[in-house]
Formats: structure tokens, C-alpha cells, sequence
């Protein structure tokens, strides 16, 4: 067993490392997520570069708090995100319900729009009907490019 002078020297020892580390390794910070999907469909299941960043409403928007996705410091490459999703139940406005349809797993690579902020607070998907997903950074809380229809309920 250990007695409790050479614990404290190994606990020293390792948070001395440890803090060292911490102020070699290079400032990143981590993104919201938030998504918007301007179909009938529900999205759900939706990853980015294998990070899950959860799923979004027919006709609607939300965001998630992600761990693991990370803001890009250099805005003068293209960044490319490898984005799936799965598209789900239709919901049908009229009767303000969702009506079962079978899961269809998509898949695209998605360039984020530049320019963008130096200091980003979201990461941004756009869902279209025709299939196509855009990717954006905001610094701000952002909206939704396309209204939900008349009559959505949600």
C-alpha cells in the first residue's frame, strides 16, 4: 500500500503534467448545433464527421449542445463535413400527425459557406426537399431560411 507522503508527491507529479498539458494544447472551443429542415419528413439521426448532433421536426428547427464538434480556426480552406441523416414519417399538416413512411439513411458531403466568423457559436444544416443540406457557422442565434406552411401546428 501506499502511505500518504508518497500519494501526495504522485498526485504533485501528475497534476503538474496534467496542467502542462493543458497549457501546450491549442485553444478550441466546441459549436451548438442547430438544424433546420424545410420538409415534410422528420430527420433523425443526423451526424457530422461521425458526431451525433441528434434530429429535427418536419418543417422545423432546433438545437442541441454537441460535444466532440469543434469550430474551424482557418477560414481560408474549405471545410468539408461528412453529414447522414436518416429521413423518416411524413407529417402531414392538415391533420397536424405524423404518418409512418419507412427510414431512408442519406449521406453527403457538405462544404460550411464562407466567409464565416472568426469566432463561431453555431454550426448550422439546412435541410432541403430536394435532398440537398447546407452548412453555415454563426456567431449569433440563426433562422430559418424558409417559413414553415400554413397551418403547421408544432
Amino acid at each position: 500500500m501506499i502511505d500518504t507522503m508518497k500519494r501526495s508527491i504522485i498526485k504533485a507529479i501528475g497534476l503538474g503534467a496534467l496542467s502542462g498539458c493543458a497549457i501546450a494544447a491549442p485553444q478550441s472551443r466546441s459549436v451548438s448545433t442547430v438544424k433546420f429542415n424545410y420538409t415534410d419528413r422528420y430527420i433523425g439521426d443526423v451526424l457530422v464527421n461521425g458526431v451525433w448532433a441528434a434530429g429535427v421536426d418536419a418543417f422545423g428547427g432546433g438545437g442541441d449542445r454537441i460535444q466532440g464538434l469543434l469550430a474551424p480556426s482557418d477560414s481560408s480552406k474549405p471545410i468539408v463535413l461528412a453529414v447522414k441523416w436518416v429521413v423518416a414519417d411524413e407529417y402531414v399538416v392538415a391533420e397536424n400527425k405524423y404518418l409512418r413512411r419507412p427510414d431512408e439513411a442519406h449521406k453527403a458531403m457538405v462544404e460550411i459557406a464562407r466567409p464565416f466568423p472568426t469566432n463561431p457559436t453555431y454550426l448550422v444544416l439546412h435541410f432541403y426537399p430536394d435532398g440537398h443540406v447546407e452548412a453555415e457557422l454563426e456567431a449569433d442565434r440563426p433562422k430559418q431560411r424558409i417559413a414553415p406552411p400554413k397551418g403547421y401546428h408544432r
